[in-house]
């Protein structure tokens, strides 16, 4: 079954997932996610200047000397990144633009791509009979389907879906997602939407085809709990490298202007399902 034969016109949103700790205050569209749908961020997507640290945080008082400092966080948490990702997050965050802006990258999306975590997530939002990757009652993406008598245009979208993270591994080790880079660049991720490209329902054979786009948000920025609980108050003898890089990063985005950047990562699977 050649499922690019059968467009989904307009594309769909079929499944969604929301990280349940987010304060989703602050929207910030995606042109190419299907209306109405909007992610909405918390204050790590917010910026500006001279804007006092919560615990009078400090580490530096120019950009001279915080950019460097929060450089430091690549030799801690992505010195086995053989990509270049995680440096080229930092280059563009470090460019200080003043808005906030989408960073894609190849690289990264091969990561996801091939990361457990991921791989599950996009098994599980679909939830089909026929793969080990399942929801057990929970209704997902096939579950959808087949109550709506696999009208694709008629499915109640799941939302519960939980979201990912790249939390592999040791943080105090520098192992693995903290090595790599991902725990750096994103960690947790704030959103996922799941969208139908292409569809097609073959009644005589009992199964459908279905291309999926799976596309994942999290802003590369910081909020006041982030530096309360990651920070470092000064550059002093007791203060660690990850402490005073959280804390420089803090400073440049809220004291000094610098836009956070929202990472975008974007998959494409295409399954063949029996309808059942």
């Amino acid at each position: 079954m050649n499922c690019q034969q059968f467009p989904v016109n307009p594309p769909k949103v079929v499944a969604v997932a929301t990280d349940k700790y987010l304060t989703p205050t602050n929207a910030f569209a995606d042109p190419g996610l299907p209306a109405p749908h909007v992610p909405r961020y918390g204050q790590d997507i917010t910026f500006g200047n001279n804007r006092a640290a919560p615990l009078g945080h400090d580490v530096g008082t120019t950009d001279v000397v915080l950019k460097p400092r929060m450089e430091k966080l690549l030799n801690v948490f992505a010195s086995g990144d053989q990509t270049g990702m995680a440096r080229r997050l930092f280059t563009q965050f470090l460019s200080r633009r003043n808005a906030v802006t989408y960073f894609d990258d190849a690289d990264l999306n091969a990561a996801a791509a091939a990361h457990s975590n991921i791989r599950f997530f996009c098994g599980a939002a679909l939830s089909a009979p026929n793969t080990q990757y399942q929801s057990p009652g929970k209704t997902r993406i096939h579950q959808a389907l087949k109550q709506a008598n696999w009208d694709i245009t008629k499915i109640t979208v799941p939302t519960d879906l939980g979201v990912p993270a790249f939390n592999k591994g040791s943080k105090s080790m520098s192992t693995e997602d903290f090595s790599n880079g991902l725990g750096l660049m994103i960690n947790g991720v704030q959103h996922a939407y799941v969208i139908a490209t292409h569809y097609h329902f073959d009644k005589s054979a009992n199964q459908y085809c279905i291309t999926l786009k799976f596309v994942f948000y999290d802003v590369f920025g910081l909020d006041d709990d982030d530096l309360r609980e990651f920070g470092s108050r000064s550059d002093g003898v007791l203060s660690t490298t990850a402490g005073v890089g959280i804390t420089a990063w803090w400073q440049l985005q809220h004291q000094h202007g610098y836009a956070p950047l929202v990472t975008r990562i974007v998959l494409e699977n295409t399954y063949e399902v029996p309808a059942t």
